[in-house]
C-alpha cells in the first residue's frame, strides 16, 4: 500500500506541477505571438485581432459552460469593458511591435509592465511598495532605457511596445480592482468578450484572408487561450512568488523563437536590457510576498 504523501511533500510536488504548468504557458504564448509576427507581415491587423479574440471567448464560454456556468455571472460590466479596451490596445500595440520589431527587443520593453502596474497600484489603489520595491523599479526602467538602445537608431516604432507595456499595465491594475470582488473565469471571459465586441470594427474595409491565414490564426489563438489556463492552474497550485517570476522565461523563448524563425540576433543592449527588467520584475514579486 503506498504512502500518503506528507505535508512538506505535498506542497513541494505542488509546486513543481506548478512550474512545469507555467513554463509550458510562457511556450503557449510564444508560439502564439510568432504566429502574430508571421501573419502581420501579410495581413491587416484588424481581422488578426477579432480572430485571436473570438477564439478566446469561445474556448472561455465552452469551459464555463461545462464545468461552472454561474462563474460567468458579473455586476461590473463597466470594468470590464475598461478591462476590454486595454486588452484590444494590448494586442493591437504587441502585433505591431512583433511585425516592426526583433521579438527580443520587444519582449524587453513588454515586460516593463509589471513594473508600471506596481507603480499605478500605488497611485490608484494605495498600494505601497516597499524601499527595496522601489529599488527594482527605478531598475527595472533602467533597464527599459537599456533595451532601446540609445546608441542605436532610434524608431517610432519603439513607441509600439512601451503601449503596450502601459496598456498592459492598467490591465492589471484594473483586474486586481475586479478581483475584489469578480470571479477568474469572469474576470477573463468578459474582458475577452468586450474586446470581441470592440475588434469587429477592425474587419471594416479589409481584404479578406485565405484559409490557409485563418487556419494558422486560429492555431496560433488556440495555444495561446491554452496558456492562459495553463498560467491559471499554475498560479491555483503554488504562491505567487513561486509562479510569477516564471512569466520571464518567455524572454529566453522570444530570444530562441526568433533566432531559428525568423533569423534574429538579440543586440547586446537588448539581452541586457531584457534580463535587467526581467531581474527587477522578479524582485518586486519577491519583496512583495516577503511584505
Amino acid at each position: 500500500m503506498a504512502e500518503a504523501p506528507s505535508a512538506e511533500t505535498a506542497p513541494v510536488a505542488a509546486s513543481v506541477v506548478a512550474v512545469a504548468l507555467m513554463l509550458g504557458a510562457m511556450l503557449c504564448f510564444t508560439a502564439m505571438d510568432t504566429t502574430l509576427k508571421y501573419l502581420a507581415a501579410l495581413h491587416p491587423i484588424g481581422p488578426l485581432v477579432f480572430g485571436r479574440n473570438l477564439v478566446q471567448v469561445m474556448v472561455l464560454a465552452g469551459v464555463a459552460r461545462a464545468f461552472a456556468p454561474q462563474a460567468l455571472r458579473t455586476k461590473r460590466l463597466g470594468l470590464h469593458l475598461a478591462r476590454g479596451i486595454c486588452l484590444v490596445a494590448t494586442t493591437v500595440f504587441m502585433t505591431l511591435s512583433l511585425h516592426h520589431l526583433p521579438m527580443a527587443q520587444t519582449y524587453a520593453l513588454t515586460f516593463s509592465a509589471p513594473l508600471l502596474a506596481t507603480l499605478l497600484a500605488f497611485f490608484a489603489l494605495g498600494e505601497h511598495p516597499r524601499p527595496l520595491q522601489w529599488v527594482c523599479l527605478v531598475a527595472g526602467f533602467g533597464g527599459v532605457l537599456i533595451a532601446l538602445d540609445p546608441a542605436g537608431a532610434l524608431s517610432l516604432a519603439l513607441l509600439f511596445p512601451l503601449a503596450m507595456a502601459s496598456a498592459n499595465a492598467t490591465f492589471y491594475v484594473l483586474t486586481r480592482f475586479g478581483g475584489r470582488t469578480e470571479g477568474a473565469i469572469a474576470l477573463v471571459f468578459w474582458a475577452g468578450l468586450w474586446a470581441l465586441i470592440l475588434s469587429v470594427l477592425g474587419l471594416l474595409g479589409y481584404a479578406p484572408m485565405p484559409l490557409s491565414s485563418w487556419l494558422i490564426l486560429g492555431a496560433g489563438s488556440l495555444v495561446g487561450t491554452g496558456g492562459q489556463l495553463l498560467m491559471a492552474a499554475a498560479f491555483r497550485r503554488a504562491p505567487t512568488a513561486v509562479v510569477s517570476p516564471l512569466l520571464y522565461t518567455q524572454i529566453v523563448w522570444a530570444m530562441l523563437v526568433g533566432y531559428l524563425v525568423f533569423h534574429e540576433v538579440p543586440t547586446p543592449s537588448a539581452a541586457v536590457g531584457a534580463v535587467i527588467v526581467a531581474l527587477s520584475g522578479i524582485g518586486v514579486v519577491r519583496f512583495a510576498r516577503r511584505a
